[in-house]
């Protein structure tokens, strides 16, 4: 029985039996905000048995792929815990309910799987007799086959918070007692390896609700779920699951190392991650991006143990594919993309895995010798902060070690690089911190309907040597959302206020200005003027960026998810998960389609709604992002929906011209795009156009002839660099024939020299020289200084260097020189800032010699 086999015969069986065959549902779980991952077959199915929706149909069957992480600490350890499976299911909606779904299960199980009843053992809710007596009366089996445990064991679901749940009855496996036994207190009830659970029967009866009280369900029903690779492991009697044609082809191509746990754990994880990369997900550091990037990390660990030094996980997703892609063919449509994440994250991470695991080792001596068993909370976020360890790694590593860490001390840590973050922005965390006496009312923003308002000042504070002024009603927007705040003036009778940035407050938008005029007091009446200009480049840049988001998921991948942006006057900056650099033709593709965009004209609305309809709407939202109940949707025609609260103009062609000006990385799997927009834009180019003009009038050429002319007169100077190395050889060549070495008392020839300017390559070249003329009981030291830097080279005869090695010398007089250096026995080099240093280092390194030698 192959793994392809089962998967037919299983959807066959309860096709025939009136169930409709569902494909799988992705990992990622759409509408279940309780769900990181798709963690059971039944998911998909949930609104069918609370009746949220008409139903389709009442019977159906499917294989569901699968991702846990709450038993990630056995995979491998055990003879069948895995993060991604298969779960192969059978459901019922209102229709047939236990003895049916008894009837079938042990039906198939005995008579299409063929497995011995006398390795078969049963188990039900100790408090639901209609299933035991089917399996006692109308199966037919005897009381010593049948389990009544309690409700931890035998009582199902939800999968997430809310949702369908009731009792459950299970088919285990006994594999033996090869695996555990009775006298050793082996049993069913205790989870003893020796019996593995592959048919599990939940009868959803209830439904969670969010204080925890259980409802009956309207359409109770089946949910059985059967584990594909533990299934598979009985059917071929393997004694794990990794010795099914699921996991073998991967662990045969881990060519390194003997086969044991560090295998099982890397097939294990490199299935998990085709598949959740292969559906858009990204490592990072937020929610499943997380996930993934521990995982990853974690096979990288193992990797080492088994001697690998190189990226080589994305070197077994070929394996993966080709066990899986006829029951899944989306990843081999992925493979590339899939490959490529991989290896990304593997370079990005091997940087500091050698560095991180020895700051590792020098933590856990250190607190040896301290006598303590607990990892200081410190020491965690410094694992994860300079060497990209996520804490749980570190808490794994800590347990082979024998130690604890201290989770509570890590989470403050976290706290304090959230706080010192929030504390570098200009003007928050003072407004935050102040106390705003005898407001009742929160402001209110009408920035959306006018750039003008007469309005009333109902409160005043000093904030960092200029004014802060809270306002009935505003047209200035306060930062955020990555739009800065507004400026402009707010004047009244006798007083003036130039306004230099807005904040937001738990009271409303604070105005930060300088008194240009006047004293603001409480209650006076005044107009708030937002600078017009300023307002619309800030709202062509915020527009923008959702057009440049739109057109980076059609270019580069629906995976494409914001990290941050700022939405300046003077430019747009947006950050976005990628897992390497944008090519030239795809960033020519992405600005082309936003200009085409722009020239359409396309009419720019917004409007509110609840959170949840504008998420089935399909607006994009900020992964991270808490939202209130009642959210503002920012719509461009067809070509991108999202939630925002910043402002905007009202038709795409108010933006003008839209302009990249730089792509960049800016932390592990996060890129970075620049671009301006409007007048910004059209300065961009004229200045462009101005060094154009000026290259033009320098060359003597016509624009159109200066790529030509510089290719030509970069040619032409490697021509003469090329003429000039070679005389400057030829003259090194002379010279060293005219050097007279200054002999020691036992007869060792020191030519110590500084020499007119040369470049490091041509100081090598005149050390080389040297070492080929005087090769017997010699040693050169050579300075010069090069663009204001010192540059020394050093050579040690092959007969001297047990006596010396050149490397000894370079280290000596490189402190002199304000640098360092490096290099073997016989020859070194050494480089420093203090060129005025070069002769006091020289003599450095005769001193050094003689003191050595002597």
């Amino acid at each position: 029985m192959t793994s392809e086999k089962l998967r037919k015969v299983f959807l066959e069986f309860f096709k025939e039996r009136d169930h409709t065959v569902v494909k799988s549902a992705p990992l990622i779980v759409k509408d279940d905000p309780t769900l990181l991952f798709n963690s059971a077959g039944m998911v998909q199915f949930k609104s069918l048995w609370s009746c949220n929706v008409s139903l389709p149909y009442k019977r159906a069957c499917s294989v569901q792929k699968c991702f846990r992480l709450t038993d990630l600490d056995k995979v491998g350890r055990t003879p069948f815990h895995d993060t991604f499976f298969e779960m192969l299911g059978n459901f019922s909606f209102g229709d047939y309910f236990k003895k049916e779904a008894i009837e079938w299960g042990w039906e198939f199980v005995r008579d299409v799987l063929c497995l011995p009843n006398e390795k078969l053992l049963i188990t039900v809710f100790k408090g639901d007799k209609e299933a035991y007596d089917i399996w006692k009366k109308h199966i037919g089996l005897p009381d010593e086959k049948i389990f009544r445990l309690s409700k931890k064991t035998n009582f199902w679901g939800p999968a997430g918070t809310t949702g369908a749940c009731g009792p459950s009855s299970e088919i285990f496996f006994d594999l033996g007692e090869e695996f555990g036994r009775k006298e050793d207190g082996c049993t069913i009830e205790n989870e003893c390896e020796r019996f593995v659970e592959i048919w599990n029967i939940v009868f959803p009866q209830f439904d969670r609700q969010k204080d925890g009280k259980d409802k009956p369900l309207r359409n109770r029903g089946i949910d059985t779920g059967m584990g594909l690779e533990r299934t598979l492991m009985v059917c071929q009697d393997k004694k794990n699951i990794f010795e099914t044609d699921l996991f073998q082809p991967i662990i045969e191509s881990i060519e390194k190392g003997e086969e044991g746990l560090s295998k099982r754990i890397i097939a294990d994880h490199v299935r998990a991650l085709t598949f959740t990369i292969t559906e858009g997900i990204i490592p990072s550091n937020e929610e499943r991006g997380y996930v993934v990037r521990r995982l990853l990390r974690r096979g990288l660990l193992e990797g080492k143990k088994l001697g690998y030094e190189e990226p080589f996980l994305y070197t077994l997703v070929g394996d993966v594919i080709d066990s899986m892609a006829q029951a899944y063919p989306e990843i081999k449509e992925k493979v590339e993309h899939t490959s490529l994440v991989i290896k990304s994250e593997e370079e990005r991470f091997l940087n500091t895995l050698d560095s991180g695991i020895s700051i590792f080792k020098e933590m856990i001596k250190g607190l040896r010798r301290e006598k303590s068993q607990i990892i200081p909370g410190n020491y965690i976020f410094k694992l994860y902060d300079t060497y990209g360890f996520p804490m749980e790694l570190t808490e794994e590593l800590a347990a082979d070690e024998g130690f604890t860490i201290d989770i509570e001390g890590y989470k403050k840590e976290m706290k304090k690089q959230r706080e010192r973050a929030k504390s570098a922005t200009k003007f928050s965390g003072e407004i935050e911190d102040l106390l705003w006496n005898g407001i009742d009312k929160k402001s209110r923003f009408i920035g959306n309907e006018t750039l003008s308002k007469e309005t009333t000042i109902i409160a005043t504070k000093e904030i960092d040597k200029n004014i802060g002024l809270i306002l009935e009603e505003t047209p200035f927007y306060a930062e955020m959302g990555g739009q800065v705040g507004d400026t402009g003036i707010i004047k009244g009778d006798g007083l003036e206020i130039e306004i230099i940035d807005t904040q937001p407050s738990p009271y409303g938008n604070v105005h930060i200005g300088k008194i240009v005029n006047g004293n603001p007091q409480e209650g006076m009446k005044v107009t708030a003027e937002v600078d017009n200009d300023r307002r619309m480049d800030i709202a062509r840049n915020h527009t923008a960026t959702h057009l440049l988001q739109a057109a980076l998921r059609e270019v580069i991948g629906k995976h494409i998810h914001q990290e941050g942006s700022l939405v300046a006057p003077d430019r747009l900056r947006f950050d976005f998960t990628h897992f390497s650099s944008l090519k030239r033709d795809e960033l020519e593709q992405v600005e082309s389609l936003v200009n085409k965009k722009i020239l359409s004209n396309i009419p720019v609305e917004s409007f509110e709604t609840e959170f949840e309809k504008a998420k089935k709407m399909g607006a994009i939202a900020l992964f991270d992002e808490k939202y209130e109940d009642t959210v503002r949707v920012l719509k461009i025609g067809d070509v991108s929906m999202e939630l925002c609260g910043g402002t905007h103009i009202k038709r795409t062609g108010e933006i003008g011209l839209f302009k990249i000006i730089s792509e960049s990385s800016i932390a592990s799997g996060v890129r970075r795009i620049e671009a301006l927009t409007g007048r910004n834009s059209l300065q961009y180019l004229k200045t462009l156009e101005e060094i154009e003009n000026t290259v033009s009038q320098i060359l003597k050429v016509d624009p159109g002839k200066i790529e030509e002319r510089l290719r030509n007169i970069l040619e032409n100077e490697k021509n003469l660099f090329r003429r000039i190395e070679k005389l400057e050889k030829k003259i090194n060549s002379y010279e060293v024939k005219s050097f007279e070495p200054e002999k020691t008392k036992e007869g060792i020839q020191l030519i110590i020299k500084r020499v007119t300017s040369q470049s490091p390559e041509m100081l090598r070249n005149l050390a080389d020289e040297t070492k080929r003329v005087w090769n017997k009981m010699s040693i050169g030291v050579f300075g010069t200084d090069f663009n204001d830097n010192a540059n020394i080279v050093v050579f040690v005869s092959e007969d001297l260097t047990k006596r010396i090695r050149a490397v000894e010398i370079t280290k000596e007089v490189a402190r002199l020189i304000g640098g360092g250096g490096g290099g073997r026995a016989d020859f070194a080099t050494a480089g420093g800032k203090k060129k005025e240093k070069i002769d006091e280092a020289l003599q450095a390194a005769k001193d050094f010699i003689k003191k050595r030698l002597t």
